[in-house]
């Protein structure tokens, strides 16, 4: 099991790489808002596909919500309610 979670975040981060190779022309042709934008209804849409092809369960697709959260806010406190 661990040996797969290390295969499986060595692709993560092989893939993170190419992406940030690619992230620098989309911000010539559009703001960093409207790209951030793009990204999140792709992973959203892709989550969803995954889910329903049976290549991830729903708490799978949380956990990377969730990850996502965590680095988008990881200096910041939650709002008060």
């Amino acid at each position: 099991m661990q040996d797969e979670r290390a295969k499986f975040q060595k692709q993560v981060r092989k893939c993170a790489q190419e992406l940030k190779r690619l992230l620098p022309e989309l911000a010539d042709r559009h703001s960093p808002l409207v790209v951030l934008a793009a990204l999140s209804e792709h992973v959203g849409g892709a989550l969803l596909v995954c889910q329903e092809s049976g290549r991830c369960t729903p708490d799978e697709a949380r956990a990377i919500i969730r990850r996502v959260e965590e680095l988008t806010f990881a200096d910041s406190e939650p709002p008060a309610r």
